[in-house]
């Protein structure tokens, strides 16, 4: 980092993995360094921001204010430099973006066009679970996230703008080895005897109780046999090789495989959305929420 001080880098450092032997190994330092700069840092504020004794390190409740502050700060600092940065190269805008597992497939032609029509803007896209998208938005560290409608409750009403991008089904997707055990019988049957291989988290906007409740609803009862993955191409890998099916958005281009076999639903018409935090005064990430690829052509 650089806002002026290693031991703000150090601080950080420790108090996210609590052991001064790997927070030395991190910077290349040797454990006393470390030691030695937390202390002067401690000394400085004139608090403890650690407590500590021969078998733990842990962070005191000043400790643990003063972390949520400078990582802010170093977040913040960051941002600034790539932003100096972008003005430097010429550009005249930055804005960071950010999409879900599968948005990729389906934002192809929108960020092409929106790269056309404002070159002098630079753009970074990052990839994230749906849960670390909203926090990241919310922190800062990304202008505008596209994910599914289901990210905006994770907001306070009023916190946040959105606007809809694209809409799609979800499909039934398996290997050609399991449909041919299946060539009558129901989505409802296949469920119920296989893997359902799902890349939800535990809680956040795409939970496993959302896809529960999903499942619920379209087949009216939720499989008893559920595995997770944390990926589009894990999840993939695993209905590849036969070990379950999955559900899937319809816009996938890998359901255009020839060996996966898919399924259209009948459920509910997921919305990916547009997401921008009210309180973000970046004006190329004003730009993006209104930008029609469409009005271009």
């Amino acid at each position: 980092m650089g806002i002026g001080s290693k031991k703000i880098d150090y601080f950080l450092t420790l108090a996210e993995c609590l052991n001064f032997t790997q927070a030395a190994g991190i910077h290349g330092v040797s454990q006393t360094a470390i030691s030695q700069y937390i202390a002067s840092l401690e000394e400085k504020l004139g608090v403890r921001l650690f407590r500590r004794n021969s078998h733990s390190v842990a962070l005191t409740e000043a400790g643990k204010f003063f972390y949520e502050r400078m990582k802010f700060i170093q977040q913040y600092y960051n941002d600034t430099e790539r932003r100096v940065r972008a003005i430097d190269e010429e550009f005249s805008g930055y804005v960071k973006i950010g999409i879900g597992l599968y948005e990729y497939a389906n934002t192809e032609r929108f960020f092409s066009a929106f790269l056309q029509s404002h070159p002098s803007v630079k753009v970074d896209i990052f990839q994230y679970e749906y849960s670390t998208l909203t926090e990241k938005m919310r922190t800062g560290e990304l202008d505008v996230i596209i994910a599914l409608y289901t990210c905006g409750d994770a907001f306070e009403k009023g916190e946040i703008e959105s606007r809809l991008l694209f809409e799609s089904g979800n499909n039934l997707i398996m290997d050609h080895s399991i449909a041919e055990q299946y060539p009558d019988a129901s989505v409802s049957d296949i469920l119920r005897d296989q893997y359902l291989i799902t890349n939800c988290e535990d809680s956040g906007p795409s939970s496993l109780a959302f896809l529960r409740e999903t499942l619920k609803k379209e087949f009216g009862f939720v499989p008893q046999r559920i595995l997770q993955t944390n990926s589009v191409g894990a999840q993939l890998l695993m209905v590849r090789a036969g070990h379950g099916v999955a559900l899937a958005p319809g816009f996938l281009k890998d359901l255009l495989d020839p060996g996966i076999v898919s399924i259209p639903l009948s459920g509910e018409i997921m919305q990916y959305k547009l997401f921008k935090m009210k309180s973000n005064s970046n004006p190329a990430a004003a730009m993006l929420m209104k930008f029609d690829p469409d009005a271009t052509k």
